[in-house]
């Protein structure tokens, strides 16, 4: 790409963003954790409690906050180890809270945890490469209510369901989502500077940039059904979504290969692919 359309490609993005930014200005905005903190107290009363990936940052207390409220049964489920914050919080209170460590993108670590009335979710979606995967197993996990937070972009005019991959973008456009971003833009690896591409730590990048429109579709598609959507700023809001039918349209792991094996079943052993019979 030469310099000029880079550049080109850059102030397009600029306004793009930049847009968005003036839009959110207009719209009420409560303040985040106090809504939050809200939410999860009016539903967790005797209710079980998935806090999935409530450890960085936050050290639990989303988790101790509904056992507070009178949740049944609390865990928290996380890929990195529990902070020393977390277990002095848990020591001090005499918690119940249960830490399991994980990965929302296995099967195996999803099916163990069982299932939750209420799963909170909160700044997971966006770092993964498989972030429909990722709900997909939250639809698993959630008996009830799904709360998801997560960072968006502003929706791309006459673009339904927008989405940007920002692993591999070029640094002009690296610098304009730098510049909508401000003082916060060191926090965001992949997207606002160069990916991180350190052994085993990818998922701490940005990986991809979700349209509201396009995570209102994907939640419907992995069997949620969006209740209330709450805007915090231009590029964060959190979803409370229903847990409706699971749909049947896509196969199940093992569909096929079953499959396989029942039509080998049923042929004749000379019909069978790559047999040949002995002399």
């Amino acid at each position: 790409m030469s310099r000029s359309a880079a550049l080109l490609r850059r102030a397009l993005a600029t306004v793009w963003l930049d847009a968005g930014r003036a839009a959110a200005r207009r719209w009420p905005r409560p303040e985040r954790w106090d809504q939050r903190y809200r939410m999860v107290e009016s539903l967790a009363p005797g209710q079980s409690f998935l806090d999935l990936g409530g450890m960085w940052g936050v050290d639990g207390e989303v988790a101790f906050r509904a056992e507070r409220a009178g949740a049944t049964k609390v865990v928290v489920f996380d890929g990195m180890d529990p902070t020393p914050e977390f277990e002095a919080k848990h020591a001090e209170a005499s918690s119940q809270v249960t830490y399991v460590q994980g990965d929302l993108h296995d099967p195996e670590d999803v099916s163990r945890l069982g299932t939750f009335d209420v799963v909170w979710c909160a700044g997971v979606i966006y770092h993964t490469p498989s972030p429909f995967l990722q709900l997909q197993h939250l639809r698993i996990l959630t008996r009830r209510w799904l709360l998801l937070g997560t960072e968006v972009i502003p929706e791309v005019p006459g673009v339904e369901n927008a989405c940007i991959f920002h692993p591999g973008r070029t640094h002009e456009s690296e610098r304009a989502f730098a510049h909508a971003y401000g003082e916060r833009a060191s926090t965001y690896p992949g997207m606002t500077h160069a990916f991180d591409e350190s052994a085993l730590q990818g998922y701490g990048n940005m990986w991809w940039g979700l349209s509201p429109s396009a995570l209102r579709s994907m939640l419907r598609y992995a069997g949620f059904a969006v209740r209330d959507e709450l805007r915090y700023s231009w590029s964060f809001r959190d979803y409370l979504a229903e847990a409706v039918s699971l749909p049947d349209f896509i196969p199940p792991l093992g569909f096929s290969r079953a499959r396989g094996e029942e039509r080998l079943a049923d042929l004749d052993s000379s019909q069978r692919p790559g047999w040949a019979p002995s002399e």
